[in-house]
């Protein structure tokens, strides 16, 4: 049975690059936590189990504790290189137990009025005995005992608007592996917790030429390049001029990427959110 009360869509994508659901009428979506794990594991904490490993997800698993001759493999990470996987670069192990990976974040800000995660996995389990499922503050709010394979990266989004005003939402991802069959697992990447503001923020640009980003106008594609001192880019969002978000996502590379603006026209800001703070550019859209 697959349980998925607080999700709103399961798709299957190439990239994180625009969300329809990433607009606020009335105020400003507000980036709360991105990582694509290329510098960091992302604050992720492993809480037991121990098969969930954070690293190079591989293009095809060679590990030997794989109990079929027949596993997929998840063809390397969604963006970049990393993620996290149960395990890396074998089949999860028959625990009899859940391994567990999970992080915190804050919803307690006032003015949010809404939120929500993105995530990209990839996924193959043995369902007649085992099952992924997600708890927040240890309740278990989804669970897939029924589908055995993603057969591709999939981009799911859970709402977590029933969490706000709490300073510490706990999100766990758990696989429950019986002693019976094992296969490939679970892979969870490029992580992304948005909240609508109620507050509309004014939108400047940056005073320091930290990346560069052209053509000006851009018609179709703009292109942006990153300076060797920001550091890797965890999200990206596009205002237009009045604050509103146009676009947002996680950049697919770590030195240089590009953003389809053919839908937009006029003045606009870029932002990108690095661990050292916000970057801002203005931009002009054709």
């Amino acid at each position: 049975m697959v349980k998925a009360l607080p999700f709103i869509t399961a798709v299957l994508a190439g990239s994180l690059t625009l969300s329809s659901w990433a607009q606020c009428p009335g105020g400003t979506l507000v980036t709360v936590y991105a990582t694509d794990f290329e510098t960091d594991d992302g604050g992720f904490v492993e809480s037991g189990g121990g098969d969930w490993e954070y690293g190079i997800i591989p293009v095809v698993i060679t590990g030997t504790n794989c109990e079929s001759a027949t596993i997929n493999s998840p063809g390397g990470a969604h963006s970049g290189t990393k993620g996290w996987g149960t395990l890396l670069d074998d089949c999860h192990q028959n625990l009899g137990a859940f391994s567990s990976v999970g992080f915190t974040v804050d919803l307690s800000d006032p003015d949010f009025t809404s939120a929500e995660m993105e995530f990209a996995n990839w996924f193959e389990v043995f369902t007649s005995f085992d099952y992924r499922r997600i708890t927040i503050n240890g309740v278990e709010v989804y669970r897939n005992d029924s589908v055995a394979m993603s057969n591709g990266w999939v981009i799911q989004t859970m709402d977590l608007t029933p969490y706000l005003g709490q300073a510490s939402v706990s999100i766990v991802f758990d696989l429950w592996a019986t002693t019976v069959v094992n296969r490939a697992g679970w892979y969870i990447d490029d992580v992304t917790v948005t909240a609508c503001s109620s507050t509309p923020q004014a939108i400047t640009e940056g005073s320091s030429a930290d990346f560069r980003a052209w053509p000006i106008p851009a018609k179709d594609v703009l292109q942006v390049e990153l300076s060797t001192a920001m550091g890797s880019v965890h999200a990206w969002t596009l205002y237009d001029a009045t604050g509103r978000v146009l676009a947002q996502g996680v950049p697919a590379g770590n030195d240089r990427f590009s953003i389809d603006v053919s839908k937009f026209h006029g003045l606009g800001v870029l932002e990108l959110r690095t661990a050292t703070g916000a970057h801002r550019q203005r931009v002009v859209m054709k």
